[in-house]
């Protein structure tokens, strides 16, 4: 009995913390480096529905770790299932610059490609790159 008692306390504490991960206000974060930069991606909406966005913000660092000022060669952006960045290619300022990501699909498309699903995001920045992953669902 008391082994049953402590099974389902564990499934309980399981239960809560996975609920918790699947909240829409965690941060989801991707690291990358390359050519002497290193490259973070975060957002706080890891999961939006279809034709929903979320903001990204891209923090950039040297070799040296100094925040990168670059207002000649933009940060770009990418995603596996599609969807839009606005700006497309935003220019880094104390070492940090943001892009807010649409995914694709939703009343406003008329594609029939597959919008539903895991996009990867990839950010990149004068050979440096850094990845996350983002749920689009539908509504």
């Amino acid at each position: 009995m008391k082994r049953l008692a402590t099974l389902l306390s564990l499934l309980s504490i399981l239960a809560l913390a996975l609920l918790g991960c699947s909240s829409n206000t965690s941060s989801s974060s991707g690291f990358g480096s390359g050519s002497g930069f290193s490259l973070n991606v975060t957002t706080s909406n890891s999961s939006v529905p279809e034709g929903g966005s979320t903001t990204l913000i891209v923090t950039a660092k040297d070799g040296q770790g100094n925040p990168v000022n670059d207002s000649v060669t933009p940060v770009t952006f990418s995603s596996t299932l599609g969807g839009s960045f606005s700006p497309t290619s935003p220019f880094l300022a104390s070492g940090v610059t943001s892009s807010v990501f649409t995914a694709s699909g939703g009343s406003s498309s008329s594609s029939s490609t597959a919008t539903v699903g895991v996009t990867q995001i990839t950010a990149s920045y004068k050979g440096a790159f850094a990845y996350m992953s983002i749920y689009v669902f539908k509504p």
